[in-house]
């Protein structure tokens, strides 16, 4: 793949205002496979007035043709789905499977709101005088800004702004620098073939340590009324701290140190495989992986044993390959942060079970810890890669005390033969959701979906993200004779 992709302002590909341009670096092969318009502030406020302006003509159609126009998109995604697996695999490093589960999540999700272009958004009110109707209607908020990360780019993308077109907004996407491809402009491009107005989607892109001006100014422009942001907790709290001063509605989807819970009766041959998958899954980098099992000190060698034969034989190598299961890691940084956790772990004490520090390049194998000390980086901060450890506890009350022991709350696990005990102890997990029997990475686009704590505030999916991207206004209609 080579060539230039410019900024998608106002229906046109266009060039950066200061004519710039970045590289599109793949983690991959290690070169640049495309180059990519580095927008500006002038650019992103272009766009943020190309979609206020497109307000007038999106928020006044018909709901049936919102819906015809993200039922297409979500057919046009699916139609490329060979495509788009070598662009993940060049851009973000994912693999095949990865990539078909993001063009089927991002389908899913665009149908899923097409459903709720027609939703009930009004309700009648009572009035003392019988003359009066009261109606309390929703409609469109304004313009969304959407703050797209690179890790799970085109389902994200997806569920920021799917629903917020549906019931009428429009939007501009600020794709990571990482992926701009696929959280950004793989989704402008099929709404855009299905027949989406001009400016109801803009993107803009941005250099990679350039995005801090260009989201501001998108932030504080009066015509942005919701602020959508995917990615670290640090990163959130200061755009959420901006939206706020200019008291702007955000939804923040933010890190995790997600726990996984493995009770003394489960059936560890039949639940390795899926903790492998949750705690490995594209290398790791995944809001929803898990960080930490923790499992009944009964079983703790025999799940020790297991998931590390099983991580010591998972294929790790090129995406582009079939039989590859884990990818690189996104870039150097993420490759640091990897041998960082990994030496100060076995620095307080940690036992390697499988991995180590051995990286080649970004290409990181997956690490099984054990004897991990609070002291431990990896004990509380996010790994984003392929690094999970494992903790034994003597019953369910220790447990949830460590699966709490973290500033974090997206999601959890709970697997147990008893459905009941697993159902009792997942109530007491501080997480937005949780899986009882169930990997933790994994969601459905019509479920509300978010964290707590450090992990974020808001929600998106299903028919609470109707409310999110709507304001209510209130009608007193007087004179009517009932």
């Amino acid at each position: 793949m080579n060539g230039f992709k410019g900024l998608l302002i106002n229906g046109r590909e266009v060039p950066s205002s200061s004519e710039q341009r970045f590289e599109n670096m793949s983690p991959t092969t290690g070169s640049s496979f495309l180059q990519v318009a580095a927008g500006t502030v002038k650019d992103a406020i272009s766009a943020v007035e190309a979609a206020s302006a497109a307000l007038a003509v999106w928020g006044n159609v018909s709901f049936v043709e919102r819906r015809q126009v993200l039922l297409k998109a979500a057919e046009i995604l699916e139609s490329r789905r060979k495509e788009h697996r070598m662009t993940f695999a060049l851009e973000t490093g994912g693999v095949a499977s990865w990539a078909d589960m993001n063009v089927t999540e991002a389908a899913s999700t665009l149908r899923e709101a097409a459903g709720l272009a027609s939703a009930a958004i009004g309700e009648m009110l009572p009035s003392h005088d019988p003359r009066t109707i009261n109606v309390a209607r929703r409609t469109p908020a304004g313009v969304v800004l959407a703050i797209v990360p690179w890790n799970a780019p085109l389902v994200l993308a997806t569920r920021s702004v799917a629903i917020a077109l549906a019931v009428g907004n429009t939007v501009v996407i600020r794709p990571s620098e990482e992926a701009p491809l696929t959280a950004g402009y793989l989704l402008a491009e099929a709404l855009t073939e299905a027949g989406i107005p001009d400016g109801v989607v803009n993107v803009v892109s941005s250099a990679p340590g350039q995005g801090r001006n260009l989201i501001a100014a998108m932030v504080e422009h009066p015509a942005v009324r919701r602020v959508v942001f995917i990615g670290s907790t640090p990163v959130g709290r200061s755009i959420a701290e901006l939206a706020g001063r200019n008291l702007k509605s955000a939804v923040m989807e933010l890190g995790g140190k997600n726990p996984t819970v493995v009770r003394a009766d489960a059936d560890l041959k039949l639940w390795t495989p899926a903790l492998a998958f949750s705690s490995f899954v594209n290398a790791g980098q995944v809001c929803m992986a898990t960080d930490r099992i923790i499992v009944h000190e009964s079983r703790a060698a025999e799940l020790q044993e297991r998931l590390a034969s099983h991580a010591k034989a998972m294929v790790v190598g090129d995406p582009r390959e079939a039989d590859t299961e884990v990818g690189p890691l996104i870039n150097q940084k993420a490759a640091d942060s990897y041998t960082r956790q990994i030496a100060d772990a076995v620095h307080h004490g940690a036992r390697l079970l499988t991995g180590g520090l051995d990286i080649d390049g970004l290409y990181a194998r997956p690490v099984v810890l054990a004897g991990v000390s609070p002291k431990a980086a990896v004990y509380y901060e996010e790994s984003f890669a392929p690094i999970v450890s494992i903790y034994p506890v003597a019953n369910d009350d220790e447990a949830v005390a460590l699966a709490n022991d973290s500033e974090f709350g997206l999601i959890g696990s709970v697997i147990s033969a008893d459905l009941h005990a697993a159902q009792e102890l997942a109530k007491r997990l501080k997480v937005g959701a949780v899986h009882v029997n169930g990997p933790s990475v994994g969601d459905e686009p019509h479920v509300p979906f978010g964290g707590l704590a450090a992990s974020g505030f808001g929600r998106l999916g299903g028919f609470e993200s109707v409310r999110t991207f709507t304001e209510e206004r209130t009608f007193y209609l007087h004179g009517y004779d009932n």
